[in-house]
């Protein structure tokens, strides 16, 4: 009976340790695909930027310093200029 119960509890020992091997492999995984979507998403937003800065011949950065300027000066004009982008925006896609 000792030994049925030693066996048993080797057994469950091996799936704890199987089992946590399993965790460790999924959460390496995960960590690498996180740091690749997250270099695509950099990649991307770089490539935005620069789309940007090309048409417009100014950086993102230069157009959120505007927006938000002048969200702070005129608050009521951006929130109508927004509601009435919502209202088109709604209208045009049905």
């Amino acid at each position: 009976m000792a030994e049925a119960w030693k066996e048993a509890e080797k057994a469950a020992q091996r799936g704890v340790a199987a089992a946590q091997d399993d965790a460790a492999r999924v959460a390496a995984n995960a960590t690498k695909q996180f740091g690749d979507l997250s270099k695509k998403g950099q990649q991307f937003a770089r490539d935005a930027d620069q789309r940007i800065e090309e048409y417009t011949g100014r950086s993102s950065d230069a157009w959120i310093k505007e927006g938000s300027r002048f969200i702070k000066t005129r608050p009521w004009m951006a929130v109508a200029m927004v509601a009435v982008a919502a209202y088109v925006f709604g209208k045009l896609r049905g």
